[in-house]
């Protein structure tokens, strides 16, 4: 029985944080002996008792430090009766209790510190390999990797941490490092997009960007601005039209005057001198190209509106600064000046957006693209296994061309073209079918 005693004795503090006390033999009155507890952590949650004394630590050294003066506090403890009859005894649970709860937060503390450490260590070797002169598609893709794997240390870091606010800082700026060698990594990958270009005879004039639904994109020219948006242009102020009818809860359906100023050739079903629903107005701006429908949005929701809206949702080239003519008729009013501008990256996106529900009213414009009337480009160059789900072209003297969505097995993608100083819809419809073959038959990218 001393023998038990001593061994007992002799494991010390930490015994009572894993083991019960076992029964030492059938005895009458008490035995005198070291006893702990039997505990169940409960790791999810830091004992109360602990969390005022956890407060006061302010970094992992004074953790340390605070865990073993507990630890220190439980050797001192005097030995305590144990009754065999009901196993009562005066063990200080509470400091038990709060040994566990620095022990629990000691834990997310460490692994903060690897996951800090490991985000630092893996974006500088990122940064080496930055200074590389060779940057081939295998080390751009390497260096994407490793961004990858920097932020993803990051948000392993508890923002209760010591480095949690530090590690969300840092955080946010690794993702815009991260978004830029993305960029630069779908890019290097884009080579077929040249080549399809350069089969059209125009190459140089070309610029086009296809992206999944997942925003993984390729690009030939998709940051370049083609020589005018033409109608494309629609597509950025049908997402601002709707961001304003949202935003100030706006029925969809309240009408709106149409403003003779607004007048240009038009073969959409839209009167000047005439009242329509918003909502009618809009579809009509995509699905007939209505110049007169998109002159009376642009007053509608203003100058002003429409650019912050794109500049809110991330778009930081398209600018829509002057209203749409005919042929030879142009509005009269509010003008405005400076053409417009739109780049082939930055439609993608919109359009992503809207097949995702990520804009507000995306099913009134979605709405559009599926009614589109002119079905001469994407719709005729589609072809299954490929499906057309939606489109928008835009053209004038100085480029053709069209955004347009595809499903293929099942998989969603966008794909948008112009061709500066052409009408040449067979060579739109030939890069088009050119991407569409690569997609099935590589079964994607």
């Amino acid at each position: 029985m001393v023998a038990i005693m001593k061994s007992v004795a002799q494991r010390g503090w930490w015994y009572a944080l894993v083991a019960p006390i076992s029964a030492v033999g059938v005895m009458a009155g008490a035995v005198l002996v070291h006893s702990y507890p039997a505990l169940t952590p409960v790791l999810e949650r830091p004992y109360k008792e602990g969390e005022s004394l956890i407060s006061e630590a302010k970094s992992l050294a004074e953790l340390y430090e605070l865990r073993n003066r507990l630890q220190q506090d439980i050797e001192n403890q005097p030995p305590t009766l144990v009754s065999v009859a009901t196993r009562a005894n005066s063990v200080p649970t509470a400091l038990l209790e709060k040994l566990q709860a620095v022990e629990i937060r000691i834990g997310v503390e460490e692994s903060a510190k690897v996951s800090w450490e490991q985000a630092i260590r893996t974006a500088n070797q990122a940064v080496e390999l930055k200074q590389q002169p060779d940057q081939t598609e295998e080390t751009i893709a390497k260096r994407y990797q490793l961004w990858k794997s920097a932020t993803d240390s990051l948000r392993e870091v508890s923002a209760d941490s010591f480095v949690g606010e530090q590690a969300a800082k840092k955080l946010k700026e690794y993702e815009g490092i991260l978004s830029v060698v993305a960029y630069e990594y779908d890019t290097a990958r884009s080579g077929f997009l040249k080549a399809i270009a350069d089969s059209t005879g125009m190459g140089s004039q070309v610029h086009v960007t296809v992206c999944s639904l997942e925003r993984e994109c390729r690009r030939y020219q998709g940051k370049e601005p083609p020589a005018s948006p033409a109608s494309l242009i629609k597509v950025p102020l049908a997402i601002a039209t709707m961001d304003k009818l949202t935003r100030e809860k706006i029925d969809p359906d309240t009408p709106i005057f149409i403003d003779p100023s607004n007048y240009t050739e038009d073969a959409a079903k839209i009167w000047v001198g005439t009242e329509y629903p918003i909502r009618k107005v809009l579809l009509q701006t995509i699905t007939h190209s209505s110049n007169i429908a998109t002159n009376q949005l642009i007053d509608y929701v203003g100058w002003d509106a429409i650019n912050q809206t794109l500049r809110d949702r991330g778009y930081q080239y398209t600018r829509i600064s002057t209203k749409l003519t005919g042929n030879s008729i142009s509005p009269t009013d509010n003008v405005g000046g400076v053409p417009n501008e739109i780049n082939m990256d930055e439609l993608t996106d919109m359009m992503v957006s809207i097949y995702n529900n990520e804009v507000p009213g995306a099913d009134l414009i979605l709405e559009g693209l599926v009614n589109q009337y002119d079905w001469e480009l994407g719709y005729e160059a589609i072809r299954r296994p490929a499906v057309w789900i939606g489109e928008k072209t835009g053209q004038n003297s100085s480029v053709l061309g069209t955004t347009v969505g595809v499903n293929i097995k099942g998989k969603r993608y966008v794909i948008s073209v112009a061709i500066n100083y052409t009408a040449s819809e067979p060579a739109v419809k030939q890069v088009i079918s050119g991407i569409v073959k690569h997609l099935i038959d590589h079964n994607g990218f």
